[in-house]
Protein backbone atom coordinates (compact mmCIF):
# COMPACT_ATOMS: atom_id res chain seq x y z
CA UNK A 1 0.00 0.00 0.00
CA UNK A 2 2.83 2.33 0.86
CA UNK A 3 4.35 1.60 -2.58
CA UNK A 4 1.12 2.66 -4.35
CA UNK A 5 0.96 5.85 -2.29
CA UNK A 6 4.50 6.64 -3.36
CA UNK A 7 3.58 6.14 -7.04
CA UNK A 8 0.54 8.39 -6.66
CA UNK A 9 2.57 11.15 -5.01
CA UNK A 10 5.28 10.95 -7.68
CA UNK A 11 2.62 11.03 -10.41
CA UNK A 12 1.01 14.13 -8.95
CA UNK A 13 4.41 15.79 -8.68
CA UNK A 14 5.10 15.10 -12.37
CA UNK A 15 1.85 16.67 -13.63
CA UNK A 16 3.23 20.26 -13.70
CA UNK A 17 6.21 19.08 -15.73
CA UNK A 18 3.97 17.37 -18.31
CA UNK A 19 1.70 20.41 -18.47
CA UNK A 20 4.67 22.73 -18.91
CA UNK A 21 6.14 20.51 -21.59
CA UNK A 22 2.83 20.45 -23.46
CA UNK A 23 2.50 24.24 -23.22
CA UNK A 24 6.01 24.65 -24.57
CA UNK A 25 5.20 22.40 -27.53
CA UNK A 26 2.05 24.33 -28.27
CA UNK A 27 3.99 27.59 -28.08
CA UNK A 28 6.71 26.28 -30.37
CA UNK A 29 4.18 25.05 -32.93
CA UNK A 30 2.64 28.47 -33.28
CA UNK A 31 5.71 30.69 -32.99
CA UNK A 32 7.95 29.72 -35.92
CA UNK A 33 6.71 29.69 -39.49
CA UNK A 34 8.89 28.78 -42.50
CA UNK A 35 7.55 29.25 -46.04
CA UNK A 36 9.04 28.31 -49.42
CA UNK A 37 7.29 29.47 -52.62
CA UNK A 38 7.96 28.99 -56.31
CA UNK A 39 6.18 30.56 -59.24
CA UNK A 40 5.95 33.28 -61.87
CA UNK A 41 7.23 36.84 -61.81
CA UNK A 42 6.41 39.66 -64.24
CA UNK A 43 8.35 42.93 -64.46
CA UNK A 44 5.92 45.87 -64.43
CA UNK A 45 8.12 48.39 -66.24
CA UNK A 46 7.21 48.99 -69.90
CA UNK A 47 10.52 50.66 -70.82
CA UNK A 48 14.17 49.68 -70.12
CA UNK A 49 17.00 52.08 -69.43
CA UNK A 50 19.02 53.52 -72.33
CA UNK A 51 22.11 51.34 -71.71
CA UNK A 52 20.24 48.15 -72.60
CA UNK A 53 20.32 48.82 -76.33
CA UNK A 54 19.04 45.41 -77.43
CA UNK A 55 15.98 45.78 -75.20
CA UNK A 56 15.21 49.29 -76.43
CA UNK A 57 15.65 48.33 -80.10
CA UNK A 58 13.48 45.20 -80.05
CA UNK A 59 10.21 45.68 -78.07
CA UNK A 60 9.08 42.05 -78.45
CA UNK A 61 12.44 40.86 -77.15
CA UNK A 62 12.06 43.10 -74.09
CA UNK A 63 8.47 41.98 -73.55
CA UNK A 64 9.61 38.34 -73.29
CA UNK A 65 12.40 39.31 -70.92
CA UNK A 66 9.90 40.80 -68.44
CA UNK A 67 8.62 37.30 -67.50
CA UNK A 68 10.66 34.96 -65.34
CA UNK A 69 10.95 32.48 -62.47
CA UNK A 70 10.31 33.60 -58.89
CA UNK A 71 11.47 31.83 -55.72
CA UNK A 72 10.79 33.16 -52.21
CA UNK A 73 11.68 32.13 -48.68
CA UNK A 74 9.97 33.69 -45.66
CA UNK A 75 10.42 33.23 -41.93
CA UNK A 76 7.96 34.63 -39.39
CA UNK A 77 8.17 34.63 -35.60
CA UNK A 78 4.70 35.12 -34.15
CA UNK A 79 5.03 37.15 -30.97
CA UNK A 80 1.23 37.57 -30.96
CA UNK A 81 -1.47 35.30 -32.31
CA UNK A 82 -1.91 37.29 -35.52
CA UNK A 83 1.28 39.37 -35.79
CA UNK A 84 4.76 38.17 -36.68
CA UNK A 85 8.20 39.58 -37.42
CA UNK A 86 10.77 37.91 -39.64
CA UNK A 87 12.65 38.20 -42.91
CA UNK A 88 12.21 37.61 -46.62
CA UNK A 89 14.67 36.37 -49.25
CA UNK A 90 13.54 36.51 -52.87
CA UNK A 91 15.14 35.80 -56.25
CA UNK A 92 13.93 36.47 -59.79
CA UNK A 93 15.57 35.37 -63.03
CA UNK A 94 14.73 35.92 -66.69
CA UNK A 95 16.76 35.60 -69.89
CA UNK A 96 16.36 36.00 -73.62
CA UNK A 97 18.52 35.61 -76.72
CA UNK A 98 17.93 37.48 -79.96
CA UNK A 99 17.14 34.93 -82.68
CA UNK A 100 17.89 35.22 -86.37
CA UNK A 101 20.85 35.83 -88.64
CA UNK A 102 23.39 38.59 -88.03
CA UNK A 103 22.19 39.08 -84.44
CA UNK A 104 25.72 38.54 -83.06
CA UNK A 105 24.31 36.30 -80.32
CA UNK A 106 22.91 39.29 -78.43
CA UNK A 107 21.31 38.27 -75.13
CA UNK A 108 20.32 39.38 -71.62
CA UNK A 109 20.36 37.26 -68.47
CA UNK A 110 18.85 39.26 -65.59
CA UNK A 111 18.92 38.35 -61.90
CA UNK A 112 17.25 40.29 -59.07
CA UNK A 113 17.84 39.42 -55.42
CA UNK A 114 16.09 40.83 -52.37
CA UNK A 115 16.60 40.45 -48.61
CA UNK A 116 14.88 42.36 -45.82
CA UNK A 117 12.89 42.29 -42.57
CA UNK A 118 9.14 41.69 -42.65
CA UNK A 119 6.01 42.23 -40.61
CA UNK A 120 3.06 39.88 -41.10
CA UNK A 121 -0.59 40.13 -40.09
CA UNK A 122 -2.78 37.05 -40.43
CA UNK A 123 -6.45 36.22 -39.92
CA UNK A 124 -6.76 32.57 -38.90
CA UNK A 125 -9.49 30.14 -39.94
CA UNK A 126 -11.38 32.55 -42.17
CA UNK A 127 -12.66 29.43 -43.90
CA UNK A 128 -12.43 25.84 -42.72
CA UNK A 129 -8.70 25.17 -42.15
CA UNK A 130 -7.80 28.27 -44.19
CA UNK A 131 -6.21 31.56 -43.18
CA UNK A 132 -5.30 34.74 -45.03
CA UNK A 133 -2.39 37.11 -44.43
CA UNK A 134 -0.61 40.26 -45.52
CA UNK A 135 3.17 40.71 -45.29
CA UNK A 136 5.10 43.97 -45.80
CA UNK A 137 8.85 44.41 -46.20
CA UNK A 138 11.57 47.02 -46.78
CA UNK A 139 15.16 45.98 -47.45
CA UNK A 140 18.11 45.54 -49.80
CA UNK A 141 17.71 44.78 -53.52
CA UNK A 142 20.45 43.99 -56.03
CA UNK A 143 20.35 43.67 -59.82
CA UNK A 144 22.69 42.01 -62.32
CA UNK A 145 22.43 41.68 -66.08
CA UNK A 146 24.98 39.43 -67.81
CA UNK A 147 24.52 40.41 -71.43
CA UNK A 148 26.04 40.37 -74.88
CA UNK A 149 25.64 43.78 -76.51
CA UNK A 150 26.54 45.17 -79.93
CA UNK A 151 29.95 46.82 -80.00
CA UNK A 152 33.00 47.55 -82.12
CA UNK A 153 36.29 45.71 -81.66
CA UNK A 154 39.82 46.98 -82.23
CA UNK A 155 39.50 46.19 -85.96
CA UNK A 156 36.43 48.48 -86.21
CA UNK A 157 34.21 45.45 -86.79
CA UNK A 158 30.73 45.18 -85.27
CA UNK A 159 30.73 42.26 -82.83
CA UNK A 160 28.93 41.00 -79.76
CA UNK A 161 30.64 42.09 -76.54
CA UNK A 162 30.21 40.62 -73.07
CA UNK A 163 29.01 43.16 -70.51
CA UNK A 164 27.88 42.81 -66.90
CA UNK A 165 25.68 45.54 -65.43
CA UNK A 166 25.20 45.76 -61.66
CA UNK A 167 23.12 47.94 -59.37
CA UNK A 168 21.60 48.07 -55.92
CA UNK A 169 18.80 49.98 -54.26
CA UNK A 170 16.18 49.92 -51.49
CA UNK A 171 13.35 47.49 -52.16
CA UNK A 172 9.71 47.61 -51.05
CA UNK A 173 7.18 44.81 -51.08
CA UNK A 174 3.68 43.71 -50.09
CA UNK A 175 2.31 40.14 -50.20
CA UNK A 176 -1.22 38.80 -49.85
CA UNK A 177 -1.70 35.09 -49.34
CA UNK A 178 -3.96 32.18 -48.48
CA UNK A 179 -2.82 29.12 -46.51
CA UNK A 180 -4.64 25.79 -46.12
CA UNK A 181 -3.82 23.77 -43.02
CA UNK A 182 -3.03 20.07 -43.54
CA UNK A 183 -2.03 19.40 -39.92
CA UNK A 184 -0.53 21.29 -36.97
CA UNK A 185 2.87 21.45 -38.65
CA UNK A 186 2.25 21.54 -42.40
CA UNK A 187 0.27 23.86 -44.68
CA UNK A 188 0.15 24.66 -48.39
CA UNK A 189 -0.61 28.06 -49.79
CA UNK A 190 -0.70 30.53 -52.65
CA UNK A 191 0.63 34.06 -52.69
CA UNK A 192 0.51 37.18 -54.83
CA UNK A 193 2.45 40.38 -54.29
CA UNK A 194 4.49 43.26 -55.60
CA UNK A 195 8.20 43.68 -54.90
CA UNK A 196 10.72 46.11 -56.37
CA UNK A 197 12.68 49.33 -56.42
CA UNK A 198 14.24 51.83 -58.85
CA UNK A 199 17.83 52.00 -60.08
CA UNK A 200 19.18 55.43 -60.99
CA UNK A 201 22.70 54.24 -61.81
CA UNK A 202 24.46 51.09 -63.00
CA UNK A 203 28.02 49.87 -62.62
CA UNK A 204 29.84 48.49 -65.68
CA UNK A 205 33.27 47.02 -64.89
CA UNK A 206 34.91 49.73 -62.73
CA UNK A 207 32.81 52.64 -64.00
CA UNK A 208 29.44 53.82 -62.79
CA UNK A 209 26.89 55.53 -65.06
CA UNK A 210 23.88 57.58 -64.02
CA UNK A 211 20.76 56.66 -65.97
CA UNK A 212 18.56 59.10 -67.86
CA UNK A 213 15.77 56.50 -67.83
CA UNK A 214 15.73 54.72 -64.46
CA UNK A 215 15.54 50.94 -64.41
CA UNK A 216 12.38 49.87 -62.59
CA UNK A 217 12.71 46.53 -60.79
CA UNK A 218 9.09 46.32 -59.64
CA UNK A 219 7.41 43.04 -60.46
CA UNK A 220 4.18 41.17 -59.80
CA UNK A 221 4.56 37.63 -58.51
CA UNK A 222 2.22 34.64 -58.33
CA UNK A 223 3.51 31.69 -56.34
CA UNK A 224 2.51 28.49 -54.54
CA UNK A 225 4.39 26.69 -51.80
CA UNK A 226 4.59 24.90 -48.50
CA UNK A 227 4.68 26.20 -44.91
CA UNK A 228 6.17 24.44 -41.89
CA UNK A 229 5.33 25.45 -38.32
CA UNK A 230 7.58 24.46 -35.43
Amino acid sequence: MKRYKTYIVLSLMMIPFFVKSQDQRESQKSNHNFALDLGYGYRLSSKPNELFTTQTTYPDYYSTLRSGIEIDFNYDYLFRENIGLGFKASAFNSSNTLAGQDTLGLKDDEYIFYFGPTIKYSINEVFKKASIYARATVGYMSFRNSSIIKGINTSNKVVGLNAIFRGQTIGLGLDLGLDYKINDYLSVGCNTGVLGGNLNKLKILDSEKRLEQSESLYRLNLTIGVRIKL
